[in-house]
């Protein structure tokens, strides 16, 4: 079986079950083959080769990072002119994600390989109307013809290492216009109100000790709260660990942070998308039990990499500096 590095692209139509959930069949088809009328003319101007069709989603290969890139901003540009006048049923919204990497070819033309889940991983987090790609198409491409932004690192399932993303930072390439009609002067950067927001900076992962001294700040406020609140009319573990899963929830909902995070200048993420974890509630559950087994839970943060607990990492979440 041949191997080979490229650049790998993939796309689908964002909300594309649920929008067709109420059309018949035909309505369905002609949908799709208006996002391949679109898109394939677009990927075949840029050397790209369709390796298969995933029912919305399609799998793309290109020799050049660059090309892939470009490629991608143009299918966006063409879909953004033909929504223009369109209602939310017919508009065609879709996400692209690029990776490169070494695949396996299979005789009848098919990819496979670490480089093409990664680009899948990739794909579920991208935001219809964008362009994102990995350090690996970053390092790789032509830096000058595509501005880009760093999102920052993420964990993806299945994949052992965290991938560096990025996101096309403006609309129109240098390298998507003809040569003659690209020279910098030309093409001001955009205002930065009008560039695509990043999702916040991860940041540095906290440490053992302030994480340590954040918990006992907590469980102080905590025991404050709840017996001002309660008078000890109310008492019990299943309380204990209810009331303190709703502590946890709604500080971090409002400012990200628990008061003791906040003292010791700490926030908690989601590690998927670098923002104020959904999940939170069932962390704070998942901490007292953590703290159950002797505090082992808690220890656990000692020598994981990134100093994460268990209940860190049962919710995919991370406690960093910041």
């Amino acid at each position: 079986m041949e191997t080979r590095t490229i650049a790998i692209m993939l796309t689908d139509i964002k909300g594309f079950t649920s929008k067709t959930a109420g059309f018949s069949r035909a309505e369905t088809q002609e949908m799709l083959a208006k996002h391949r009328e679109l898109v394939l003319p677009v990927i075949l101007k840029f050397g790209g080769r369709l390796v298969k069709t995933i029912g919305d989603a399609f799998l793309v290969a290109f020799n050049s990072p660059t090309d892939a890139v470009i490629c991608g901003v143009e299918i966006q540009q063409v879909l953004k002119a033909h929504n223009a006048d369109k209602n939310h049923e017919e508009k065609i919204e879709i996400r692209i994600a690029i990776n490169s990497g070494e695949v396996a070819i299979h005789d009848d033309g098919d990819i496979y390989g670490d480089a093409v889940n990664i680009t899948s991983r990739l794909e579920s987090i991208a935001e219809a109307g964008e362009v994102f790609f990995t350090e690996a198409v970053y390092l790789a491409m032509n830096k000058k013809e595509v501005p880009s932004s760093e999102i920052g690192y993420r964990q993806f399932k299945g994949i052992p290492e965290k991938i560096k993303v990025f996101r096309v930072l403006r609309e129109v390439p240098v390298g998507g216009q003809p040569r003659e009609q690209a020279p910098s002067a030309a093409l001001p950067a955009a205002p930065a109100a009008e560039a695509p927001a990043a999702p916040p900076a991860k940041g540095a992962p906290a440490g053992f000790f302030p994480r340590a001294v954040s918990l006992f700040i907590d469980v102080f406020i905590f025991a404050v709260i709840e017996h001002l609140l309660f008078r000890g009319r109310v008492s019990g573990l299943p309380f204990a660990i209810l009331f303190w899963a709703v502590y946890q929830a709604v500080f971090i909902k409002k400012k990200g942070a628990t008061p003791g995070m906040l003292i010791m200048k700490l926030r908690l993420i989601d590690l998927s998308t670098g923002l104020a974890p959904k999940r939170a509630f069932w962390r704070g559950v998942l901490g007292v039990l953590s703290a159950l087994p002797a505090g082992l839970g808690y220890i656990w943060a000692v020598w994981e990499k990134d100093h994460r607990t268990w209940h860190d990492l049962l919710t995919d979440t991370q406690v960093v500096q910041g």
